[in-house]
């Protein structure tokens, strides 16, 4: 797939994104561990790390919003590695996918936090079926059988009037919606993400953040494997 300008311009800025996100990573490690962390301190760390990924997400709408044919780019992004690609929910990753990371990071939630945490896990799932079914719906719109037919005359007997401008139209409408369907999902991976800390304390929160952390670099290392394997 071409990379034109855009996706180039967001490449470029997750390089430099990713030199802040290691350092964090770093400093969450350090206070996960040392208990001579505060409270504040801890507090202040988690709201940092927050505000650091958010950064990205504003950054990618951004790019998107402006990314024209692009758009499809932000699918399949040339930034993760072949494995990240292989685990895409809408171009990132799967929402509930935080949940799992809790269990595994956290081993002393309350009754109430885990409570509140299966509510929140049942609510986000929910979210996540709606952003699909509105994605699916974004691609059976092109697929509808003028659309298509449109579509098997290009590069044959050429097309009639009016049907290059309906294929025009068609790809216009699949690319809004696949951004929009990109902006729905990465507004759900936020909001999934700052729900689930309000409900920790500060320490499990660190726990939690840290190895969301490390699982994103992990899979974003492996593209300098899979290229020098090349």
């Amino acid at each position: 797939m071409t990379i034109t300008s855009s996706s180039q311009s967001f490449t470029s800025f997750v390089n430099g994104w990713l030199v802040r996100h290691r350092y964090f990573v770093e400093q969450l490690a350090c206070a996960s561990s040392f208990d001579g962390t505060t409270l504040e301190e801890q507090q202040s760390l988690v709201t940092q790390f927050l505000s650091h990924c958010l950064q990205y997400y504003q950054k990618k709408s951004a790019t998107v919003s402006v990314a024209g044919d692009n758009v499809f780019t932000f699918f399949c992004p040339p930034w993760f590695s072949s494995y990240a690609k292989l685990i895409l929910w809408v171009g990132d990753f799967r929402p509930s996918l935080v949940f799992k990371l809790t269990a595994s990071s956290v081993d002393d939630l309350t009754r109430h936090q885990e409570d509140r945490i299966s509510s929140l896990r049942s609510e986000t799932r929910r979210k996540e079926r709606d952003v699909m079914r509105d994605f699916a719906l974004v691609q059976q719109s092109v697929a509808d059988p003028p659309v298509m037919l449109a579509a098997r005359r290009v590069g044959a007997m050429g097309m009639v009037d009016g049907e290059e401008s309906d294929l025009e139209d068609a790809m216009e409408v699949l690319k809004a919606g696949m951004a929009a369907a990109m902006n729905n999902a990465d507004q759900l991976r936020c909001s999934t993400v700052g729900r689930v800390v309000e409900i920790l304390t500060p320490s499990q929160a660190i726990k939690v953040l840290r190895t969301i952390g490390e699982l994103h670099l992990r899979l974003r290392d492996m593209v300098g494997l899979e290229r020098d394997h090349e």
